[in-house]
């Protein structure tokens, strides 16, 4: 319930001044362009209405109230009369089982239709008639069978000019290509048609690439550096002293953990942590310049490497994977290196001056440069 700021008097929301004291009522402006509702029987009604359009009931007294004698009808909404009656007009008779929806109008002025709906009606309103037809339905397409899957044309031999090399990583820009478009390509620091003078790791002819019988070979010269391929089949076989790099640390395979040598003849145990009980395995760390760092004992069937919660951790390095590469270890000592799906991949040095095929996808290390080979199709 409203009151009057000033008088304390009730008030209406369709009042725009006070009826006891003539204060100007600030809602009554909302309920002249909102409309209102009847306060009897909560019908509402168009903005500035004095009666209510379905009881009749006076809209702007509260009921039971009396205006202040000599006070203006304006400001408590003023007597208005009544609203006409809703008429029902005339139509077409109903058809039995249908409801009808009959439309009125004030007054019986001018005549209007029955609108009868059917049920299918009252779910979804027909479309205006001037509104365009729905396109025709889409057939459906018989989706075409799939292509027969393409079978590729045998290469042929390969010949100068087919294959590429292409530094992945190293001294020189990455991405850089040098095409072995001659029978045979020499890579080095200083000589060959591969050079990469930046990097000490590299012979002065460091490795060579060759055509033989259709096929791209290398050989490895002999450089203290050794040239790596990397491995791409499940594991191969490690023997005493073989290397393999995993990112930028370069590992020995010393092969298996050598028996206690002979005490003193009078039986006095050299002192020392316990020997592992299952077979057990040596790698050992090399440090640029050819000094051994770290030596790893690990024992088990399995001997995890990489960069950490492997058993053998190798510590920071940006081409190295958290777990890179494992050794696989046999009852008599012997290992399998296999690698755990690395993404820089896991290099087996060539023996030197040893002689590898190459494929297309390759990868092939020679000192700090690593180089894919290329097949141009």
């Amino acid at each position: 319930m409203l009151k009057c700021k000033s008088c304390g008097g009730q008030l209406d929301l369709t009042m725009s001044a006070c009826p006891s004291c003539g204060a100007e009522v600030e809602l009554g402006r909302l309920t002249g362009i909102l409309g209102i509702v009847c306060r009897a029987c909560d019908a509402y009604n168009e903005p500035g209405a004095r009666a209510c359009a379905s009881c009749g009931a006076p809209i702007g007294e509260l009921p039971g109230s009396t205006p202040a004698p000599g006070f203006p009808e304006a400001a408590r909404g003023g007597p208005s009369p009544p609203p006409p009656a809703l008429t029902p007009t005339a139509g077409p008779a109903p058809v039995p089982g249908q409801p009808v929806l009959r439309a009125f109008q004030r007054g019986a002025a001018a005549p209007t239709r029955v609108v009868q709906l059917v049920p299918s009606q009252l779910q979804a309103e027909p479309p205006p008639a001037s509104a365009s037809p729905p396109p025709p339905p889409v057939p459906a397409r018989t989706p075409a069978p799939a292509p027969a899957p393409r079978v590729a044309a045998a290469t042929g031999p390969l010949l100068p000019g087919r294959a590429t090399l292409i530094l992945e990583r190293g001294e020189g820009a990455d991405g850089t290509s040098f095409q072995l478009n001659r029978d045979v390509v020499g890579a080095g620091r200083t000589q060959g048609a591969v050079i990469f003078p930046d990097d000490p790791c590299l012979g002065p002819l460091h490795a060579t690439f060759f055509y033989q019988a259709g096929a791209l070979h290398l050989r490895d010269e002999g450089a203290p550096g050794g040239t790596y391929l990397r491995l791409r089949g499940p594991s191969v076989p490690l023997r005493p002293g073989d290397l393999f790099a995993v990112g930028d640390r370069l590992l020995r395979f010393a092969g298996a953990l050598p028996p206690a040598p002979p005490g003193p003849p009078d039986g006095t145990r050299r002192l020392g942590a316990p020997r592992p009980p299952t077979p057990t395995i040596v790698i050992e760390e090399l440090l640029e310049g050819g000094v051994t760092g770290r030596v790893f004992v690990r024992g088990g069937g399995s001997v995890t490497i990489g960069r950490s919660g492997c058993a053998v951790n190798l510590g920071d390095d940006p081409h190295l994977s958290q777990a890179h590469a494992e050794l696989v270890v046999d009852s008599a000592g012997g290992a399998r290196l296999k690698d755990l799906g690395s993404s820089n991949g896991t290099f087996v040095r060539v023996p030197p001056h040893a002689e590898r095929e190459l494929h297309d996808g390759d990868w092939v290390r020679l000192g700090r440069e690593v180089l894919r080979v290329a097949v141009d199709e």
